[in-house]
């Protein structure tokens, strides 16, 4: 090999390394092309968690990995992803990924086609409460709540009346009869028979009205939300402002938590129905079971909804 050659073999490697090294150090540093833009981008992440795991991650219809699951190095922009497991409803959400950001869906509750369905008890008593049935063996409440008529005034003791403490300084309305709705962490709502729904704030001590025709109100488990429904509408009040979940033609039943406190179950045209939380684009709502029931509660001891229909106690699993 003469000189001349070598010479070109040499200046053709520094050559190489020279129009490589930016390449490799943007690489490093979270850089890649659009080839779209046809400019170099700051890439972002995708950090995707479902119940159950191992579920397949779909990014524009193409199969990556599986759940849970961080995939990196994604050009900024709009993707479609889906979320699909073997016996399972899929999750489809569009998602929006940004520079140096990870974009992350943790929630996902993937509900299976045909869940597993059993009868509790044949034939119930008439005066059977699903709710005393699920908070069973639970302790009770050191705190009792009360409404003192007629000066319809709210007020804390305990079970041997040792002490009485006043929680609201102006006077509910009158002439009405309230249901006394308290969180773990005693925040307080209150429902009345013309329904009214008002919510305690604990600054000014009194009562104030959030939303009239209320069917009925729970607080999450988490105490961070008060959920609550109209005939046609579920809301969300997250104690310091409200958010409509979901708008139907149909009559709602009912609507409960489900024990991530990030779904919702409800009742509705003899279908139990779910619905995420997760606003970013469209809502994912899936049909449980098509029946008529008359009645449901999720019960986070037994992981299992139950609910009445015809005097039979029924039990389902979600997983």
């Amino acid at each position: 090999m003469n000189s001349k050659i070598r010479h070109i073999i040499l200046y053709s490697v520094i050559l190489f390394f020279i129009l490589i090294t930016p390449v490799i150090i943007l690489y490093s540093l979270g850089y890649s092309f659009d080839w779209q833009k046809k400019e170099i981008v700051l890439t972002g992440g995708l950090y995707i968690k479902s119940t159950p795991k191992k579920a397949t991650i779909y990014i524009n219809e193409k199969p990556k990995k599986e759940t849970p699951a961080f995939i990196k190095r994604l050009i900024p922009k709009y993707y479609q992803i889906k979320v699909v497991k073997e016996g399972f409803h899929e999750w489809n959400k569009k998602l929006k990924i940004e520079s140096k950001l990870v974009t992350e869906a943790k929630d996902i509750l993937l509900i299976p086609i045909n869940p597993e369905i059993k009868v509790i008890n044949e034939k119930i008593s008439d005066d059977f409460s699903l709710k005393e049935y699920i908070i069973s063996g639970t302790t009770a409440p050191n705190n009792i709540f009360y409404i003192q008529k007629p000066s319809y005034i709210l007020y804390k003791t305990d079970k041997t009346n040792s002490f009485q403490e006043q929680i609201n300084l102006t006077p509910l309305p009158e002439n009405q009869e309230y249901e006394i709705i308290i969180s773990n962490n005693q925040q307080i709502a209150v429902l009345n028979k013309n329904k009214q729904l008002y919510i305690l704030n604990k600054t000014t001590r009194n009562f104030e009205l959030i939303k009239e025709n209320v069917q009925k109100a729970e607080f999450s488990s988490d105490n961070e939300k008060l959920l609550y429904y109209t005939p046609n509408e579920i809301w969300i009040y997250y104690l310091d402002k409200q958010e409509l979940i979901t708008r139907l033609s149909q009559e709602i039943k009912q609507a409960i938590w489900y024990e991530t406190n990030k779904h919702i179950i409800f009742l509705v045209n003899e279908k139990i129905k779910i619905i995420e939380l997760d606003s970013r684009d469209e809502k994912n709502i899936i049909d449980i079971i098509k029946i008529d029931a008359q009645e449901i509660a999720y019960s986070e001891k037994d992981q299992l909804l139950y609910l009445i229909k015809n005097k039979k106690l029924i039990g389902i699993s979600l997983e």
